[in-house]
């Protein structure tokens, strides 16, 4: 093979590794999650049954937070996601408390590791407002001690 042939072809090969790399290697920025403190407590659904909340005071809102609300017994076992707005009514929602004392309701996602009375609560949202403005992050629940009388 001539050597003019073999520069060609070497050439390629390293074009081709590059472009490969490129593709599957793409600048890969890792944001840094911050966990955020939150509450969680016992609460009520529409209908009297049983339901908790989690408060979320977000990072440099101004005195907002994010209150998410699930309308189900405390008591998760295994990982779930919950997504809004809820269109039928049974699972919960989420809205963006205002500090003028307003509610602003949220769509997207929450997910919970699991629930359980006897311990904190761990999970992560990605919620935005109507006008997109987005609200994501990990939150770790401290359970609060108030009593909820439903029914």
């Amino acid at each position: 093979m001539k050597p003019r042939n073999q520069f060609i072809i070497i050439i390629g090969l390293v074009i081709l590794i590059l472009a490969v790399a490129w593709y599957t290697f793409p600048d890969r920025k890792q944001i840094l999650t911050q966990t955020l403190p939150a509450t969680i407590q016992h609460d009520c659904a529409p209908w009297d049954g049983a339901a908790f909340t989690v408060s979320i005071p977000p990072q440099g809102q101004g005195g907002d937070s994010i209150s998410i609300s699930i309308w189900q017994a405390p008591e998760l076992t295994f990982p779930k996601t919950f997504s809004f707005p809820d269109n039928t009514g049974q699972v919960g929602n989420a809205s963006l408390m205002r500090s003028s004392g307003s509610a602003e309701q949220l769509s997207g996602s929450v997910f919970f590791s699991s629930v359980n009375q006897e311990s904190p609560v761990d999970g992560r949202f990605e919620l935005s407002t109507s006008a997109g403005q987005r609200f994501a992050g990990e939150f770790h629940a401290e359970w609060d001690d108030q009593i909820v009388m439903c029914g």
